[in-house]
């Protein structure tokens, strides 16, 4: 089947994004996956409204790209990136402007990236600062990440989100809209210890306790399903829930396809970058 996909703006992979994610990875140390809590995505009492990942999402694509990336970069503690860079750095590193000759001067990109250093400056609990920066005259600013997402205990066997370092490398983390990292976070978490091969039901009642409203769920899904990333499909005749033992109803199954995104580059959309920032991404077709 072939699908047509148009994405808002959303990052581009250009030359100069390709190149320093690949540098931001080799610098982390991480060699295969960043590592997170399950209760950072699932509600851990009824009475809560949000979850952290959820409240990531809420800031907006900008400032969860920005993080989640700070949070990739920053391994080990105190979390903190010695090495000052300025703010058209991360902004041509996740897509949002590519500067040159021609187009020498930091803009809208940049625009964007400032704001969400200040959005993050003061959304952890009580206000308090998830990423703060010193800066560096003549350099940019030295980060550091005081709010890290909880890691897994180490006598923990699962299931916990773990995140593929080829988000970064291959370039997935700037084409993706907010929603759809939203949604392949949770699937990383449902799908935790399965083989590829086998996919998970995600209920309502998951949803809810993913604190993620079904039009968001539906439109991230499609989100990645049209760049090649998820399937889904709906089986036959399967049990209601893992406690019933009557009725029997058809449900969607979804899987992620994760040797793609492994193994595949994404999507560059460099031709849609104009006056310093990103103008939207042209069609995509994925055949799968």
């Amino acid at each position: 089947m072939v699908s047509q996909f148009r994405r808002a703006a959303v990052g581009a992979l250009t030359v100069t994004a390709k190149r320093l994610l690949a540098e931001a990875v080799k610098a982390s140390g991480r060699k295969a996956t960043v590592q997170i809590a399950g209760e950072y995505a699932w509600k851990q009492t009824p009475s809560q409204s949000s979850t952290d990942l959820s409240k990531l999402f809420a800031l907006g694509e900008v400032p969860m790209k920005l993080y989640l990336t700070l949070v990739m970069l920053t391994r080990k503690p105190p979390h903190v990136l010695y090495r000052a860079r300025p703010d058209h750095y991360w902004a041509e590193m996740l897509g949002y402007e590519e500067l040159d000759d021609r187009r020498p001067t930091p803009g809208a990109g940049t625009r964007r990236i400032k704001r969400a250093f200040a959005v993050l400056g003061s959304a952890g609990p009580r206000g308090a600062s998830m990423v703060t920066r010193t800066p560096e005259p003549g350099y940019g600013a030295r980060i550091t990440v005081p709010i890290h997402p909880p890691q897994p205990p180490k006598t923990l066997r699962g299931p916990y989100i773990t995140i593929p370092i080829e988000l970064w490398s291959r370039g997935w983390i700037n084409v993706l809209s907010a929603r759809a990292l939203f949604v392949y976070l949770c699937l990383r978490l449902v799908l935790a210890g399965r083989p590829e091969a086998e996919g998970a039901h995600v209920s309502i009642w998951d949803r809810e306790n993913f604190c993620i409203k079904d039009d968001t769920w539906e439109r991230g899904f499609r989100d990645l399903e049209a760049l090649g990333l998820a399937r889904a499909k709906v089986e036959d005749e399967v049990q209601a829930d893992r406690w019933s033992t009557d009725r029997l109803y058809k449900r969607k199954v979804y899987y992620l396809n994760r040797t793609f995104l492994e193994t595949t580059d994404a999507p560059d959309g460099a031709d849609d970058l104009v006056d310093g920032g990103v103008a939207g991404v042209p069609d995509h077709q994925t055949a799968r």
